[in-house]
Protein backbone atom coordinates (compact mmCIF):
# COMPACT_ATOMS: atom_id res chain seq x y z
CA UNK A 1 0.00 0.00 0.00
CA UNK A 2 0.95 3.66 -1.05
CA UNK A 3 1.10 6.29 1.11
CA UNK A 4 0.29 10.16 0.16
CA UNK A 5 2.91 12.63 0.15
CA UNK A 6 4.13 14.79 3.44
CA UNK A 7 4.90 17.72 3.82
CA UNK A 8 5.60 20.53 1.10
CA UNK A 9 7.36 20.27 -2.04
CA UNK A 10 10.34 22.43 -2.89
CA UNK A 11 8.35 24.88 -5.26
CA UNK A 12 5.30 24.99 -3.21
CA UNK A 13 7.41 26.15 -0.55
CA UNK A 14 9.06 28.76 -2.60
CA UNK A 15 5.43 30.32 -3.89
CA UNK A 16 4.41 30.41 0.22
CA UNK A 17 8.04 32.17 1.28
CA UNK A 18 7.47 34.61 -1.85
CA UNK A 19 3.93 35.55 -0.34
CA UNK A 20 5.31 36.10 2.66
CA UNK A 21 8.49 38.04 1.57
CA UNK A 22 5.81 40.13 -0.62
CA UNK A 23 3.28 40.98 2.70
CA UNK A 24 6.34 41.54 4.79
CA UNK A 25 7.50 43.94 2.49
CA UNK A 26 4.27 45.86 2.29
CA UNK A 27 4.37 46.06 6.22
CA UNK A 28 7.76 47.51 6.02
CA UNK A 29 6.55 50.06 3.61
CA UNK A 30 3.85 51.52 5.28
CA UNK A 31 4.56 51.28 8.88
CA UNK A 32 6.50 54.98 8.66
CA UNK A 33 2.81 55.88 7.73
CA UNK A 34 0.77 54.59 10.36
CA UNK A 35 4.08 55.65 13.34
CA UNK A 36 3.21 59.49 11.71
CA UNK A 37 -0.60 59.00 11.93
CA UNK A 38 0.07 58.34 15.67
CA UNK A 39 1.79 61.72 16.09
CA UNK A 40 -0.56 63.51 13.87
CA UNK A 41 -3.72 61.43 16.14
CA UNK A 42 -1.43 62.74 19.07
CA UNK A 43 -0.93 66.15 18.01
CA UNK A 44 -4.65 66.86 17.83
CA UNK A 45 -5.73 65.17 20.81
CA UNK A 46 -2.70 67.53 22.64
CA UNK A 47 -4.23 70.60 20.56
CA UNK A 48 -7.84 69.71 21.89
CA UNK A 49 -6.87 69.21 25.41
CA UNK A 50 -4.54 72.82 25.56
CA UNK A 51 -7.02 74.61 23.98
CA UNK A 52 -10.90 73.74 24.77
CA UNK A 53 -12.54 75.94 27.40
CA UNK A 54 -10.47 79.05 26.30
CA UNK A 55 -10.93 81.86 23.97
CA UNK A 56 -9.26 80.63 20.98
CA UNK A 57 -8.74 81.62 17.35
CA UNK A 58 -7.87 80.35 14.12
CA UNK A 59 -4.16 81.48 14.48
CA UNK A 60 -3.39 80.30 17.77
CA UNK A 61 -4.80 76.52 16.69
CA UNK A 62 -2.63 76.95 13.98
CA UNK A 63 0.10 77.86 15.63
CA UNK A 64 -0.08 75.26 18.18
CA UNK A 65 -0.25 72.80 15.44
CA UNK A 66 2.80 74.13 13.87
CA UNK A 67 4.30 73.73 17.17
CA UNK A 68 3.09 70.64 18.03
CA UNK A 69 4.38 69.24 14.34
CA UNK A 70 8.09 70.32 15.05
CA UNK A 71 8.13 68.73 18.73
CA UNK A 72 6.96 65.72 17.23
CA UNK A 73 9.05 66.19 14.18
CA UNK A 74 6.65 65.42 11.80
CA UNK A 75 8.26 66.52 8.24
CA UNK A 76 5.75 66.23 5.57
CA UNK A 77 3.18 68.16 6.97
CA UNK A 78 2.28 71.77 8.01
CA UNK A 79 -0.44 73.86 10.01
CA UNK A 80 -2.39 74.30 6.74
CA UNK A 81 -2.96 70.80 5.73
CA UNK A 82 -5.08 70.65 8.40
CA UNK A 83 -8.80 72.02 7.91
CA UNK A 84 -10.30 74.33 10.19
CA UNK A 85 -13.93 74.93 10.92
CA UNK A 86 -15.74 76.94 13.12
CA UNK A 87 -18.65 74.70 14.73
CA UNK A 88 -21.41 75.94 16.77
CA UNK A 89 -19.15 74.92 19.80
CA UNK A 90 -15.68 76.33 18.65
CA UNK A 91 -13.49 74.68 15.94
CA UNK A 92 -13.46 71.12 14.56
CA UNK A 93 -9.78 70.41 13.26
CA UNK A 94 -9.73 67.80 10.97
CA UNK A 95 -5.76 65.85 9.38
CA UNK A 96 -7.66 64.18 6.14
CA UNK A 97 -4.63 62.74 4.24
CA UNK A 98 -3.33 60.40 2.41
CA UNK A 99 0.19 58.25 2.14
CA UNK A 100 1.80 56.62 -1.44
CA UNK A 101 4.66 54.10 -1.31
CA UNK A 102 6.37 52.47 -4.27
CA UNK A 103 5.71 48.83 -3.73
CA UNK A 104 6.79 46.63 -7.19
CA UNK A 105 6.86 48.12 -10.62
CA UNK A 106 4.33 50.74 -11.32
CA UNK A 107 2.17 49.25 -8.39
CA UNK A 108 1.91 51.42 -5.17
CA UNK A 109 0.22 51.07 -1.61
CA UNK A 110 -2.46 53.66 -0.59
CA UNK A 111 -2.99 54.23 3.12
CA UNK A 112 -5.54 56.99 3.92
CA UNK A 113 -5.99 58.75 7.30
CA UNK A 114 -8.75 61.00 8.42
CA UNK A 115 -9.03 62.39 11.92
CA UNK A 116 -10.67 65.21 13.46
CA UNK A 117 -11.26 66.89 17.18
CA UNK A 118 -13.63 69.40 18.66
CA UNK A 119 -12.19 72.38 19.80
CA UNK A 120 -15.07 73.80 22.60
CA UNK A 121 -14.86 77.11 23.70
Amino acid sequence: MRHGQRGVTFISFIVIAAFVASYAFAVLKITPFYLEQMKVSRILTDVETNLSGSSTTLAKIRSAINKRLDIEMVRGMNALDFKIKKSKNGYTVNAQYERRAAYFGNLSLVVSFDKSVEIKR
